[in-house]
């Protein structure tokens, strides 16, 4: 059985005009994008928000697969609470380096206590919405108004924009467990989590206005806490890379009792056509390089 993330119906929900690659030596599916410099030539990332590589996987017979399909250089983010160690990482992938801060809250690391501050919106947001578990299925246009709305406020393009078919995928799995809040009988947020061997990892939330005014945010978060008691939960991570500054990374911090740093990985698989493609771009961390952002 795979994990949700690297089912070939994700892979493929996620809309990568490319397609997908199955990769069984890692459990998991890539997805194949074209590099605009040269027809015809395609590098792999792994799935979002992260690759689900089991901790026994066959690194290189993954990268020997990949390889073999013509693919100039892969890249992913592997769960940061799972899969191989760093140090096996480190011998079969060019890039092995820090990437994300994710919050957990996790029952070896002390009781849940969320600060001062998150206490009183967790207060204010139980006393004005009210918190059920249901089926995404059942409400999958409220569902995507929702979305919509976090989408244009945040300005998000690329993968995360979602189509309608990666909707589709989450509520026809039926682990995922969605909490919605409700004023009166409004749906004003909803929160997505998916739970596997014993980590339950915060996939999606997406409040309306009213309901970020009424504390929803705060009492789904604190409500899923409290339903996987017991269990670790990763609260995911801030926008961009590193520790997260201010927003989303403050709001996850302030239920959190712990944290982990996730990793990125990337190999190099054709050396003479990366090396091509890369000599443009100049000195970057970035990987791969030829797809580092333009100044």
């Amino acid at each position: 059985m795979r994990h949700l993330y690297g089912t070939e119906a994700y892979a493929d929900g996620l809309g990568v005009k490319d397609g997908i690659i199955d990769i069984p030596e890692w459990n998991t599916h890539l997805l194949r994008r074209s590099v605009e410099q040269s027809a015809g030539v395609y590098d792999a990332m792994g799935p979002y928000p992260y690759c689900p590589l089991p901790a026994d996987c066959d690194l290189s017979g993954g990268l020997e697969r990949l390889a073999a399909a013509g693919l100039v250089s892969m890249v992913l983010v592997p769960d940061p609470l799972m899969g191989p160690s760093q140090d096996q990482a480190a011998q079969h992938f060019v890039v092995c380096r820090p990437f994300k801060t994710h919050y957990l809250v996790d029952p070896k690391a002390g009781t849940y206590g969320p600060t001062k501050h998150h206490r009183d919106r967790i207060r204010r947001g139980h006393r004005r919405c009210r918190i059920e578990i249901v089926a995404l299925r059942n409400h999958l246009p409220q569902w995507s108004d929702l979305y919509a709305g976090l989408v244009e406020r945040r300005d998000i393009s690329g993968v995360t924009a979602f189509s309608s078919a990666y909707f589709e995928v989450l509520a026809g799995d039926r682990t995922l467990v969605t909490f919605a809040a409700w004023m009166d009988n409004s749906l004003v947020g909803m929160n997505l989590w998916y739970p596997w061997e014993g980590v339950c990892s915060n996939h999606l939330l997406a409040v309306s206005a009213e309901g970020y005014a009424n504390g929803a945010s705060y009492a789904l978060y604190d409500a899923a806490i409290s339903h996987f008691s017991g269990q670790v939960l990763n609260l995911g991570g801030g926008a961009g890379v590193g520790d997260g500054a201010g927003g989303l990374a403050d709001f996850k911090r302030g239920f959190a009792n712990d944290q982990v740093m996730s990793s990125i990985y990337g190999a190099v698989l054709n050396q003479g056509r990366y090396q091509q493609l890369s000599q443009t771009t100049g000195s970057t961390d970035y990987f791969p390089a030829y797809r580092a952002p333009l100044a």
